[in-house]
């Protein structure tokens, strides 16, 4: 049997475009297999690899949806409109995704109240730009390391001085941190992008992580050597 990976992307009133679209576009590639149409030596696209997602239990699919506390469509900070696909309230347990990506501009009760079950039921969060403050203001940061947009940097250690921050700015190679085995957290907004890679090198492989990041044609490579099937080894 296909085992099955979910990803919820939240988003709410207010929240910032590309923190959540970076993410999801990386990982609807992956849901859509791109992949296996991307020859990573030659960097052609058109004849199938046989690549697959997959780690040392076998074959693995991701999915991954846009998902709020409604089902009508929510504002973004620059004015575009998109609806849910997934209504949270259908979810009272936290338990129907396995990760979920939380980036600037979700900070509601509401939400944070969602990831609190959600980490507690075992799920793990990809944390975006300023959407790091929900995991520190449940205190999942406390005496780890974590990054968030530099801009943020000196207030987030003056309202979560349990945590340390890293500052990440201007680094090209260093673009998320693994801040707890089920906490990642990235910097400024575009370094969603670095984070999802990463875990989709650690879930799928580096070949599909990689393939996925010519599709992209994001600059920022991933280096082979940091990943081993299933475990990110040295991103912090």
């Amino acid at each position: 049997e296909l085992r099955v990976k979910k990803v919820g992307v939240i988003i709410a009133p207010g929240f910032e475009l590309l923190d959540a679209l970076g993410p999801y576009e990386t990982l609807k590639e992956v849901q859509n297999q791109y992949y296996s149409n991307i020859d990573i030596i030659e960097r052609t696209w058109g004849t199938p690899t046989g690549t697959k997602c997959a780690d040392e239990h076998g074959d693995l699919q991701i999915t991954v949806e846009l998902v709020g506390h409604t089902d009508a469509s929510v504002r973004s900070s620059s004015g575009v409109a998109m609806a849910p696909e997934f209504d949270l309230s259908l979810d009272p347990d936290g338990t129907h995704f396995d990760l979920l990506v939380v980036g600037a501009g979700v900070e509601t009760r509401e939400v944070t109240d969602y990831v609190k079950r959600h980490h507690e039921a075992g799920g793990s969060l990809l944390t975006v730009c300023t959407g790091a403050s929900i995991p520190a203001d449940l205190g999942l940061l406390d005496g780890h390391e974590a990054t968030t947009n530099s801009l943020y940097l000196e207030e987030f250690r003056t309202r979560f001085p349990s945590v340390t921050w890293i500052d990440l700015a201007d680094d090209l190679e260093r673009r998320f941190v693994r801040s707890t085995p089920s906490v990642t957290t990235t910097a400024g907004i575009t370094a969603g992008i670095d984070g999802t890679l990463g875990l989709v090198a650690e879930w799928c492989g580096w070949d599909v992580a990689e393939a996925t990041r010519m599709c992209l044609e994001w600059p920022l490579q991933l280096e082979e050597s940091i990943y081993v099937h299933g475990e990110v080894t040295s991103v912090v």
